[in-house]
């Protein structure tokens, strides 16, 4: 009984250390997004290689799918004044795909994704391109970080 119970335990043990493995694989296998004007990071999919572009403007960083010019647009961080989000943010939440992912003393981080279609419509091979990337932005979003 005591062995089964110690080979239990070491199976347990195993299944941890190969679930830690496998988290630090995933991270090796992603893109470190960081903003430094802004201070966070993101985690996008090692699959987005080549297939993405950042835009950014004073508040707003748009990622987009490079094949799906003009628009592309897959998600946007929008960074907010505390008084800009508690006048108009926070009810655009209600309205749109719209987020409040991070806040500071002074700032408010938003996520949000488009609410129109984004790819070349009639081709469907840069539809399906869009369509893949998009599948990831969930997991973008939960990777949002804010650094010191």
């Amino acid at each position: 009984m005591k062995s089964r119970f110690l080979g239990f335990c070491l199976a347990i043990l195993s299944l941890c250390f190969l679930n830690a493995c496998s988290e630090k694989n995933e991270d090796a296998q992603s893109i470190l997004y960081e903003n430094t004007t802004h201070h966070f990071t993101l985690q996008l999919p090692k699959s987005w290689e080549g297939k993405y572009e950042v835009k950014e403007t004073e508040k707003q960083i748009f990622f987009l799918s490079k094949a799906n010019q003009p628009g592309g647009i897959l998600c946007e961080v929008r960074i907010w004044t505390q008084e800009e989000w508690k006048q108009d943010g926070e009810e655009l939440t209600t309205i749109i795909h719209l987020e409040k992912i991070g806040e500071t003393k002074d700032k408010v981080y938003s996520f949000s994704t488009p609410t129109d279609v984004q790819w070349v419509v009639g081709d469907a091979e840069k539809e399906r391109e869009y369509q893949a990337m998009f599948a990831d932005i969930p997991s973008i979003k939960a990777s949002f970080q804010m650094k010191e």
